[in-house]
């Protein structure tokens, strides 16, 4: 995730190459890919990132420089549909993968991807160097089908310093199985992230009703009709500056689980699993704004994605955007005693005892996931006027826990509240 490790646990940081706010705070289980992050690794640095037309279609390739034997490795998608297919081979014969099935693996027995069919047929690029572009033939040997290619080159970068490393990579590629190649420390953008920035920026999107809650205070559900995969935006409010502001932050969550959607899809080319070829659940995500004001948007990310890794991620992800200061809520401004530790918010003693005392009366007899708090304990905020503090980020074995833990009404919060903090507390 986003230079954090658990929901709600650390304030916003920006990326420091591009100055975009992060995506927030997500468990480290939301995923990577292991296939993906082979397709990612055997187009390392550098790329070159080239934009155009496959016969009537936007495409958008990524190409490696030649080996030693002048074959190159890369991959494209067409904007349409934002679905990775790798390529393989030299300039003017640039083999396109296969889509996986039983019998083409079995008859060719050979690793994932494969760029010819089970009678040795290919669909080719030849394409050939034409000033800052490439131009040439996409040639379908295995249809008899043939389109003019014309691509503008439009950016070079290294695709390895945006992609998960150590933990973040192997925590990913063991829960979810098949995700995005874009670390969660990197924000989505066209310098950055030139070649999957263009592949969910722009995209039309669909949208859902408007929610009022005031008349300059509202908000709307969007998705991108190829995921599927239904996220808020803001719609008003009195400050246009933190209104946008805002909606910078939602798109980049957006953007990023989008991504994790579509390299699920993109596991076609590289595995015969269950999920390949799938949006990973994503499309099942539930997104929730769970409280909405002048001073504070609460959403929580909630669902089971899977790509064919160990077990599902289950997972229940507050976050809460301060929409007076803009970015993420930073705890330690509201709660007297709290401290950013080297993982999570810590709190103070006196809060403690509070919480774990209303925890318990509200857990009654049954104490198992109580008792787990505050351990993966993530804040976030209910209509009307109640803050909560819940179970996220924990293990798959107690996901039963997710989302448990105490509601507590403004009111009882005073005591505990910062000077000048109660106007966030405004039901």
């Amino acid at each position: 995730m986003r230079d954090r490790t658990r929901a709600g646990t650390l304030p916003v940081q920006c990326d420091s190459r591009t100055g975009l706010p992060s995506r927030g705070w997500r468990p480290v289980a939301l995923a990577f890919s292991v296939s993906v992050a082979g397709a990612a690794a055997a187009v390392a640095a550098p790329v070159d990132v080239y934009r155009g037309t496959l016969g009537g279609s936007e495409v958008v390739m990524e190409l490696g420089r030649p080996q030693a034997d002048g074959s190159r490795q890369g991959r494209y998608f067409y904007r349409r549909h934002g679905v990775d297919i790798p390529l393989q081979g030299p300039l003017n014969a640039l083999a396109e993968a296969q889509p996986l099935t039983p019998e083409l693996t079995e008859k060719l027995g050979k690793d994932a991807p494969l760029f010819t069919d089970a009678s040795q047929r290919a669909v080719v690029w030849s394409l050939q160097p034409q000033g800052d572009g490439l131009s040439g033939e996409w040639v379908d040997h295995i249809h008899g089908k043939k389109l003019p290619l014309s691509l503008r080159r439009i950016a070079h970068y290294d695709p390895e310093r945006i992609a998960p490393q150590g933990v973040e990579a192997v925590t990913q590629a063991i829960v979810q199985g098949a995700g995005s190649s874009v670390s969660q420390g990197v924000a989505i953008s066209e310098q950055t992230t030139p070649y999957d920035y263009l592949r969910v920026a722009g995209q039309p999107l669909e949208r859902g009703r408007e929610v009022v809650i005031a008349q300059d205070l509202a908000w709307q559900p969007v998705r991108d009709a190829r995921t599927r995969l239904w996220y808020p935006r803001l719609t008003r409010h009195p400050d246009a500056r933190i209104l946008a502001r805002t909606n910078a932050l939602l798109e980049q969550r957006h953007w990023a689980m989008s991504l994790e959607a579509l390299g699920c899809r993109a596991s076609l080319y590289l595995n015969l699993g269950p999920a390949a070829g799938s949006l990973g659940n994503y499309e099942n995500e539930q997104i929730q704004v769970t409280y909405l004001s002048k001073a504070l948007m609460s959403v929580v990310e909630s669902g089971s994605t899977d790509c064919g890794g160990a077990h599902p991620n289950n997972h229940y992800d507050p976050f809460v955007l301060d929409l007076l200061r803009g970015g993420y809520m930073d705890f330690t401004r509201l709660l007297k005693g709290a401290k950013y530790g080297e993982y999570k918010l810590e709190y103070g003693d006196r809060f403690l005892r509070f919480l774990d005392k209303a925890a318990r009366r509200h857990a009654g007899d049954d104490n198992d996931c109580a008792g787990l708090l505050p351990q993966y304990m993530a804040p976030m905020f209910d209509k009307p006027d109640r803050m909560s503090f819940v179970i996220s980020g924990i293990g798959h074995a107690m996901g039963v826990c997710l989302g448990s833990g105490v509601s507590v009404p403004f009111k009882d919060l005073r005591p505990y509240v910062r000077p000048g903090a109660e106007r966030y507390l405004q039901p």
